[in-house]
């Protein structure tokens, strides 16, 4: 087909141009993305601070390699620490470089799926309105971009219930521990060694880092209290650091905070089943009238055509 014809033709004119549209985004977005993967020579500042920040355990996310995790560590460098869901991402381990990585991959992915199915209507024939893609490609993306965080926020939610369940044992664990004659170290100690779920593994964890740095076990779990959003493991150790820096008996207090905490997540666990019994309840009934609906709905258009 000639440029002439191409002219004289409005259809192929406007698959051209949106072809066009298409290919310079898709070319835009490539040519950034290798931008941001090719490797640089760090600066030396960086490097140093980067050695010198507390390092965070080794997971199994934390050792994956590759272009996610270099464009995370990228994206990294220019977000701020206050816009990281940063007690959620250390309750689940979770680096915030990958978590960074998955919401720019979710953001470009939305935007490009927009792109692409434009591309794909006017192939067909059909001509949207510009702005309609360019709308709807910015609002897929940015909500796409936010699908990563509110995974992470619904699993960190998750992750708190089961600490609180778990956490009542172990209350319970130091309690009979320290009530034996141990001191209150080895009593925190010896009762997190004493379960097998993450939760026991954690805290055995920040106890054995405060020994090797010669801090306090109460001031390292009320750090961890606070750096992942939990108080009652901070509380919790304001109760042994009364035992550890002042002698206090503390069985009869660890008891009671131990029963105090149960009865919490019990009550908290009824009006969980509440809830969802009345969700239940409102789609059965809604479930109801739509069947209703259904049945009587002849009867009442032919009585309307008599």
């Amino acid at each position: 087909m000639s440029p002439l014809d191409i002219a004289w033709n409005p259809l192929a004119a406007t698959w051209l141009q949106w072809s066009l549209l298409a290919g310079g985004l898709f070319g835009a977005g490539l040519a950034l993305t290798l931008a941001w993967l090719v490797p640089n020579r760090p600066h030396l500042g960086a490097f140093l601070d980067q050695l010198s920040a507390e390092a965070v355990p080794a997971t199994q996310a934390d050792r994956a390699s590759g272009w996610l995790d270099r464009l995370g560590r990228r994206v990294l460098r220019l977000m701020p620490a206050s816009a990281l869901p940063s007690a959620d991402l250390d309750l689940l381990r979770l680096p915030p470089h990958l978590f960074l990585a998955r919401r720019v991959v979710w953001g470009v992915g939305g935007f490009a799926f927009v792109t692409i199915f434009t591309a794909v209507l006017v192939a067909i024939g059909l001509r949207p309105p510009i702005l309609v893609p360019a709308i709807a490609s910015v609002g897929l993306g940015l909500g796409a971009s936010y699908l990563p965080h509110l995974d992470v926020r619904q699993r960190a939610a998750k992750r708190r219930d089961e600490f609180g369940f778990a956490f009542g044992a172990y209350v319970d664990l130091v309690a009979m521990e320290h009530h034996s004659g141990v001191g209150t170290r080895q009593a925190m100690e010896v009762a997190a060694e004493g379960g097998d779920s993450w939760m026991f593994q954690r805290l055995a964890e920040e106890l054995r880092r405060s020994r090797l740095n010669g801090q306090s076990p109460w001031d390292a779990l009320e750090r961890l209290g606070k750096a992942i959003g939990l108080a009652d493991l901070a509380d919790f150790a304001a109760i042994m650091r009364l035992s550890g820096e002042e002698g206090g008996a503390i069985y009869t207090t660890l008891r009671a905070r131990a029963a105090t905490m149960r009865q919490t997540r019990l009550s908290q666990g009824v009006a969980t089943a509440n809830q969802t019994g009345e969700r239940i309840s409102a789609v059965t009934a809604l479930l109801a009238v739509v069947f209703l609906f259904l049945v009587g709905a002849p009867a009442v258009l032919r009585f309307l055509a008599l």
